[in-house]
């Protein structure tokens, strides 16, 4: 024998369900038959090889993987064969080691971050000098929040300063521009985190695995989330936010 080459394969019975992972040696002989073993692994009678990855085992309820995997021969994958009921009967002997409040404290706190890095990260806002970036860390809030009170007590201009530029002098234009830029992205933020964290109250642990920074809101707090940024729009205008 020569020319000897190994892979990896699962082994799967008559039905298609997975049964091991294995190493199997390839060989070509002499006279060019190619000859394959499974390394530390005997094939039962109607097993088979499956050149693909093996499947994800769940490991406990509430997480991902299969209870019982099954090869499908047509769509190329492997789908679940145990039914609801040995599904529900298998998570019942494997709870979830991690309770669903303790999930939703780790997810509440990740979302949390998130929504404060993402304002901090502040926003493009179209200038004098064309379309500007400002970040919004508390010291820039603390410096926006002087600039426009500056402004409104009478100032026509102050002195502030874009991301990764020198300090200029921003017209009151500029300056009542970049604050209102900053009240829509923090009232942004703010409210979709805030309906997050309504999301994560709600969620089951499977669900609840899903919710990121970012993700879609489901329907109804979606329908709410956009009906507190049109009020809050139209009360920016009054000036009467910041």
């Amino acid at each position: 024998m020569q020319n000897a080459t190994l892979k990896d394969c699962c082994v799967v019975d008559a039905g298609g369900l997975y049964r091991a992972f294995v190493t199997v040696q390839t060989e070509q002989g002499a006279d060019g038959e190619t000859k394959e073993a499974v390394l530390g692994y005997k094939l039962a009678e109607g097993d088979r090889l499956i050149d693909a990855a093996p499947p994800d085992k769940r490991l406990h309820a509430g997480s991902i993987g299969f209870v019982r995997a099954r090869w499908d021969e047509e769509a190329e994958t492997w789908v679940e064969s145990a039914t609801a009921e040995e599904q529900a009967a298998w998570e019942a002997e494997h709870p979830d080691p991690v309770s669903l409040e303790e999930k939703r404290a780790a997810k509440h706190a990740e979302i949390s971050a998130a929504s404060e890095a993402a304002i901090y990260a502040g926003m493009d806002v179209e200038t004098t000098q064309g379309t500007e970036h400002f970040s919004l860390t508390e010291k820039d809030q603390i410096n926006l929040t002087t600039a426009k009170n500056a402004v409104d007590k009478g100032a026509a201009a102050y002195p502030y300063h874009a991301d990764g530029k020198m300090c200029r002098i921003f017209t009151a234009a500029e300056i009542n521009a970049i604050s209102q830029a900053s009240i829509a992205h923090i009232i942004y933020h703010t409210t979709y985190c805030n309906h997050l964290f309504d999301w994560i109250r709600r969620a089951d642990a499977v669900e609840l695995a899903g919710i990121t920074y970012g993700a879609e809101l489901p329907g109804d707090l979606a329908a709410h989330m956009q009906e507190i940024l049109t009020q809050a729009g139209a009360v920016a205008e009054t000036g009467a936010v910041m």
